[in-house]
């Protein structure tokens, strides 16, 4: 509490000069001015008392020092060429800002000083360049580096390093570390940081990882023991063309989209690990699941056999986004008991809160998950193996295999399943009793109007089950060739796969001109199942369950064919399934118009009620 009074004063003395982001490069560089100052081989170079003593030429005292210290320690060559935060600073700002300094008492606290400072500057300043501590402890706890060569390619302020170098230090052992960072501040940062914890060897480059790698020999990017990589989130690829002639072989699994680097990062990630080595890679949930080219890589990932587990974890862990991210964990040395699978892990909901809005794990979380990974442990609805055959499409999000047994359900509220009593029921994949075709899509150029030939069916046009027919809208469609590929037929049974709520309906007519939209998928039944049975199955809270939980998807979770195709159902014989419907229905429509002779009977009431009270003449219903 002390260090956190002492920097918002700092910070304080400074406001207004600044800008939040640059608070992380002056209180590096003081926090290094201060850590050589009581070194005893660097004390002729740095004389903080000196600088004081200088006044209104503080500023070009310190510069002189920093040019100093770039001269005397051949390990800061350069970095402090992009670090330009005092050309923003006069004499007296620097001198009140290092009389500041002055109660940091030795260079352990120097280090605790620093690290605190920059957690709470890149929180102020929307965290770019930090990945989160809860995050970084986590990946260090299950990776356990203790010897050998660390690597991470996305090094930002070097938090991942640090934390794997002190885990190292803490069993008596020490690692080689490497990293590259793109951003010059944020390489320059990670450079004191690591000097004044103690680690002068680090080799951290600066430049793109992907377009210039800086761990290099000959032909081939350097291997390691140990990777851990929280990459940029989706980023578009520059110079994608340098890439699809890639000299060091890195995009063997599938050449990633241009679009998304995420697949690009895991690529060099894995090129960069040696035939024993283990990676954990910061990833979002598209990655997981996403099709076109990530899939492609991702199934050839998978082939080969080196996700050891993936992770889910909370959303709200970082300062610049609300999305929640995953774990990969690679792994090119498997033990036997752990071949052929991959272990998943929902640790989603597993966080303590720091304030409002933030999330970060506790400690004991932390070793939680760790040891869950470690020991291959399985775990009710936290953790278990799932064998490669049994991967949908090669789909890695954690949520797909780890179903809750709890669920808030639509219109029944919260639903306890039991899924051993669903694995024992007799039930057929709905492919087999049924055939599928997708909606129409309806683009800018398909105009709505009155006259037009085609009524294509809208999510709004859905409602309480049923489908609305005077809602439907009609268009202009101008090239209706294969227009019969989406035509609904009377009994068809429609369901929405876009969207947190599910809709779906029984076609009540034939109308040769009713077409369906993209938002919704087709099911035609054959003579094995009944449509409104199929609907009921559809509603109930088990079909609602399996459903949403085959959902992929971030912004809006979106069922596939596949999903739908494989759903599971109870297939009665088709006479018992006409018996149970026609008796459903009758009651059904019994109680519909009991509800609205009650509806009737309840504004009776009320109109009796306005018209004592003296008031009915004033409107008219």
């Amino acid at each position: 509490m002390v260090i956190n009074k002492q920097m918002w004063e700092m910070m304080d003395t400074l406001r207004g000069s600044l800008p939040v982001s640059d608070y992380a490069e002056l209180f590096s560089i003081g926090g290094l001015l201060v850590y050589l100052s009581k070194d005893s081989r660097y004390e002729k170079i740095v004389d903080i008392q000196k600088m004081l003593r200088a006044e209104a030429n503080a500023r070009e005292k310190l510069l002189q020092t920093l040019h100093n210290i770039e001269n005397e320690i051949s390990y800061f060559k350069s970095v402090f060429d992009g670090m330009n935060v005092l050309d923003r600073l006069d004499s007296p700002q620097i001198t009140r800002f290092f009389y500041e300094l002055s109660s940091i008492d030795d260079n352990l606290e120097v280090i605790e000083w620093l690290d605190e400072a920059l957690k709470m500057i890149t929180a102020e300043s929307g965290g770019e360049s930090v990945t989160p501590e809860p995050i970084n402890k986590l990946a260090i706890s299950i990776l356990n580096p203790t010897e050998g060569y660390f690597y991470d390619g996305a090094s930002g302020y070097g938090g991942g390093l640090l934390k794997a170098q002190r885990n190292a230090w803490k069993q008596n052992n020490s690692l080689k570390l490497y990293g590259q960072e793109i951003n010059a501040k944020a390489w320059a940062i990670s450079k004191i940081r690591l000097f004044i914890s103690g680690d002068e060897e680090n080799q951290i480059h600066k430049g793109d990882v992907l377009n210039t790698p800086g761990f290099t020999e000959e032909n081939a990017l350097k291997k390691f023991d140990f990777v851990y990589m929280d990459a940029p989130f989706s980023m578009k690829i520059i110079n994608y063309e340098s890439l699809m002639n890639d000299q060091y072989n890195r995009f063997f699994y599938g050449m990633p989209s241009r679009s998304n680097g995420d697949f690009a990062f895991i690529s060099h990630v894995l090129a960069s690990l040696n035939e024993d080595g283990r990676a954990i890679v910061v990833t979002t949930e598209g990655a997981l699941f996403r099709g076109a080219a990530e899939g492609r890589i991702r199934k050839n990932i998978v082939l080969s056999d080196m996700v050891e587990a993936v992770i889910s974890l909370p959303s709200g862990l970082y300062d610049i986004t609300s999305i929640p991210v995953n774990l990969i964990v690679f792994n090119k040395s498997k033990v036997e008991s752990r071949k052929n699978k991959i272990l998943f892990v929902k640790a989603d909901e597993l966080f303590t809160m720091k304030g409002r809005t933030k999330r970060c794990f506790s400690d004991a979380d932390i070793q939680k998950i760790a040891d869950v990974v470690r020991d291959g442990s399985e775990i009710s609805e936290f953790s278990t193996f799932i064998h490669l055959p049994d991967l949908v499409d090669n789909n890695l999000s954690p949520n797909r295999y780890l179903l809750p047994s709890e669920v808030e359900i639509a219109g029944f509220g919260k639903v306890n399943f039991n899924l051993k009593t669903f694995a024992n029921m007799d039930t057929v994949l709905l492919k087999e009793a049924a055939s599928f075709f997708r909606g129409f899509n309806v683009g800018s150029k398909n105009k709505e109007s009155s006259d037009g030939e085609f009524k294509i069916v809208r999510l709004s046009d859905v409602q309480d089950g049923k489908l609305v027919m005077e809602t439907i809208s009609r268009y202009h469609i101008e090239n209706n060739a294969k227009i019969n590929m989406y035509e609904l037929h009377e009994d068809d049974v429609i369901l929405s796969i876009r969207g947190n709520s599910l809709k779906t309906a029984v076609v009540p007519v034939d109308d040769e001109n009713l077409l369906l939209s993209q938002n919704f998928i087709g099911i035609r039944c054959n003579n094995r199942l009944n449509p409104h049975f199929l609907k009921a199955y559809l509603e109930s809270p088990l079909g609602q369950y399996l459903l949403t939980n085959k959902m992929s998807g971030t912004a809006i979770p979106t069922l596939s064919r596949k999903d739908i195709e494989t759903l599971e159902i109870p297939l009665l014989p088709i006479e018992e399934q006409n018996q149970i419907m026609e008796q459903y229905n009758a009651k059904k429509m019994h109680v519909e118009k009991e509800i609205e002779r009650l509806k009737a009977e309840l504004m009776e009431m009320k109109i009796q009620t306005y018209t004592q009270m003296g008031i009915k003449d004033v409107f008219s219903l």
